[in-house]
Parts: C-alpha cells; sequence; structure tokens
C-alpha cells in the first residue's frame, strides 16, 4: 500500500471515529432531552395538582370562615338620592346565626376617619331576620355594625361599609397631562372616562348621568390665557350605556405669554347633568 493510500485509510478512521463519537453524543443529547421533556411534563403535572390543592383549601377555608359568620347574610339596597340636600336613603337587611333570649340587638354607624359610634334602632323581620332604613350624608364613607348586649357583655361584628363619598368622587375620572415641546410649545392631552351604571344615581333619565360640560383652561402665573371647549371639539368620543369617554389633544404656542420662570397649569373641569363637578389640574411633565 502506497503511503498516499494510508494517510487517505487514516484520515478516513479518524472520520469515522469522530462521526461515531459526535453520535453517541448526539444520542445522549436526544436522551437527556427527553427525560428533559419527561420531567417538565412532571413538574407541570405537579403545579398543577398543588394549584387545584389551594384552591381547594382556599374554598374550604372560606366556607369554614362563613360558617363562623355571626352574620352569614347582608345587604343594602339605595331608595332616594336626594342632591339638594345631599342625602341618600338606604335599607340595611341582615340575619344573625345564633341569638340569645336576653341579647338586645343594636345597629351602629359612623363616618370613616372618627371615632364616635351613633346607635340606630333596629326592627325584627321575624326570627333572626333585622332591617332598619336610615338616610345618610352623601359626602361621606360608612362604617357599620351590629351589636348584641346582655347582662353577660357585649359581642359585635362588623356589618357593612357604605362607599357613598368613594363612589361619588370616582364616577367621573379625568387624565390630563400637559407636555412641553419647547420654544414655548405645549401638548395638550386629556382623557375623560364617565363610568354611567351607577347604584347611587337613581335618575330616572340616564342622559342625567352624562357629561353636559368639559373644559379646559391653561392658566400662566394664575391667570388664564386658554379656554378650551372639550365638548365641542373633542377627538374621539365614546358614549354606550355603560360608559362615555371622551377625548382630547391639542398643541398651543405659549412662546410669547411666558419666560423661564412662569407657573403653567392646565385645569379641567367636567360637569354632569345632575350638576355635579369634577376637577382636576395638571403642570407641565419635563
Amino acid at each position: 500500500m502506497s503511503k498516499q493510500n494510508i494517510i487517505y485509510s487514516v484520515a478516513i478512521g479518524i472520520l469515522v471515529i469522530i462521526s461515531l463519537l459526535n453520535y453517541v453524543k448526539i444520542s445522549n443529547v436526544e436522551d437527556r432531552m427527553q427525560t428533559l421533556d419527561n420531567m417538565q411534563g412532571q413538574i407541570q403535572n405537579v403545579n398543577n395538582s398543588v394549584r387545584n390543592i389551594s384552591s381547594q383549601v382556599n374554598s374550604q377555608m372560606d366556607k369554614f370562615l362563613q360558617e363562623q359568620l355571626w352574620i352569614p347574610d347582608k345587604e343594602y339596597k339605595i331608595t332616594n338620592v336626594n342632591l339638594e340636600e345631599n342625602t341618600i336613603d338606604v335599607i340595611l337587611e341582615w340575619s344573625l346565626r345564633d341569638l340569645s333570649d336576653e341579647e338586645k340587638i343594636a345597629f351602629l354607624y359612623r363616618e370613616e376617619g372618627t371615632q364616635k359610634w351613633s346607635e340606630l334602632e333596629v326592627k325584627n323581620k321575624g326570627g333572626l331576620n333585622y332591617s332598619l332604613g336610615h338616610t345618610f350624608p352623601l359626602n361621606g364613607n360608612y362604617e357599620t355594625q351590629v351589636i348584641a348586649t346582655s347582662a353577660d357583655g357585649k359581642r359585635s361584628e362588623d356589618l357593612l361599609n357604605l362607599k357613598f363619598k368613594e363612589q361619588l368622587d370616582n364616577r367621573i375620572m379625568i387624565d390630563a397631562f400637559l407636555h412641553p415641546r419647547g420654544n414655548g410649545q405645549f401638548e395638550v392631552n386629556i382623557n375623560i372616562h364617565n363610568r354611567l351604571k351607577q347604584e347611587l344615581m337613581l335618575a330616572e333619565n340616564k342622559d342625567d348621568l352624562k357629561v353636559k360640560s368639559a373644559k379646559a383652561y391653561l392658566y400662566v402665573n394664575g391667570e388664564p390665557i386658554k379656554e378650551m371647549d372639550i365638548l365641542k371639539r373633542n377627538q374621539g368620543m365614546h358614549s354606550d350605556s355603560f360608559t362615555e369617554d371622551i377625548n382630547y389633544h391639542n398643541s398651543y404656542n405659549l412662546e410669547d405669554k411666558i419666560d423661564n420662570e412662569a407657573n403653567i397649569e392646565l385645569r379641567v373641569t367636567v360637569e354632569d347633568g345632575l350638576g355635579l363637578k369634577y376637577e382636576t389640574i395638571a403642570e407641565p411633565m419635563y
């Protein structure tokens, strides 16, 4: 055999050996990948089992806690809203799990952030079912509780949180942004979101809940220099039976009205058909 043939044979042998080694390595990698896939599937099954167990535990805990409540059933209904007098009429109803013959029931309420409780007389509707009607100031949030008193002492439990003011304050949300673009140029962006479906609003005409006036003002050093009628010049408005969205954007040149120390504000005022006003103030976002 010639020297050249020997070199070729050795080279071919080396290539065959390398190929066999690579094949073995690839086979090992494939086996490991298959093992990893199997392990991943097993881990996923374990995760699903853990989630199912967690869900069952939470469900059992909720059921257990519900069974421990002294007041298992409670609700309230709004019967009237008087915006002129700023009041709301409410009927509260609840049921007790147990009550001894010696215990007397009372209803207590207080405005959030205060310490003093006020007591109201309750009406027994038969058995362990109770109710009462009361007129609350509309511009407040209230904590309520039921208390049972006897010669042996007292026991009480929270009833309902009545978030009247919070619901009113959050019914119309205004996002307003004032963006400086240099050389006295400012970009105004305003979005008004009005939630029309409200348990507090018992107006016969739903149009009363819609925005009737929406205006924005640019102030420089406390003086108004530009008024914008958002309803008339909005760039996008959507309204259905649940919500109302109004969008406005525009650019303004204030170069001849400001200096480096000028205080600039964007103020937005929105009023609905009920006469309720919502306002927000935005400063430049440098």
